[in-house]
């Protein structure tokens, strides 16, 4: 089968499950919601398909990567390399924790770790662009620890030439499927 045609394929899957997924009603509290990362393996999977976020968590104050990533950057270190036209944003981002100033170094701080990471696996320094927005941009309330560890991480966003099964969720947190990415990653690290 040709590539165009697989694209072709996916893409109508894809249509065709958000089509047959939407629905007006809103979770209620005791529903898992499919952008909670850690109900993401349960409620966003496919027949075939398991997403997983995009992105490195860290530990409180900590900007080096823990082991449970090298499997994500890997894959994304091996497509950006075998993809010339693929480039990719990190956005580091952290709790509510501290000044403003202080989370924006530290948001960089992540980016920039990340950004080695992928360099040191071969990938060139002018695929990546790494940005901070500290604790700006929150894409979960900072009202608990659980929720204040989904929010230390940095994205891996692509802008040009993504993977196939690249996407984002409901809170617009970028999303690999299984065949991007087939481990699974620890999200929120206390």
């Amino acid at each position: 089968m040709s590539k165009l045609l697989k694209q072709l394929m996916m893409i109508a899957v894809a249509g065709s499950m958000m089509l047959g997924c939407s629905s007006t009603k809103q979770p209620t509290a005791s529903e898992p919601v499919a952008s909670d990362p850690m109900m993401m393996d349960h409620v966003a999977s496919t027949d075939t398909q398991t997403l997983n976020y995009n992105a490195v968590y860290f530990a409180f104050n900590k900007f080096d990567i823990n082991e449970h990533y090298s499997g994500i950057i890997n894959a994304n270190a091996n497509y950006l390399s075998s993809n010339p036209n693929a480039k990719v944003t990190i956005i580091g981002g952290t709790d509510d924790i501290g000044s403003v100033a202080y989370n924006m170094a530290l948001g960089q701080k992540r980016a920039n770790a990340v950004k080695k990471s992928l360099i040191a696996l071969g990938v060139h320094k002018k695929s990546i662009h790494t940005v901070s927005y500290g604790k700006n941009n929150a894409k979960y309330p900072n009202d608990d620890d659980h929720n204040r560890s989904l929010n230390r991480r940095a994205d891996i966003v692509y802008k040009d030439a993504a993977p196939m099964g690249y996407g984002h969720d409901k809170n617009d947190l970028p999303t690999v499927d299984s065949k991007f990415y087939s481990g699974t990653a620890e999200q929120g690290i206390q």
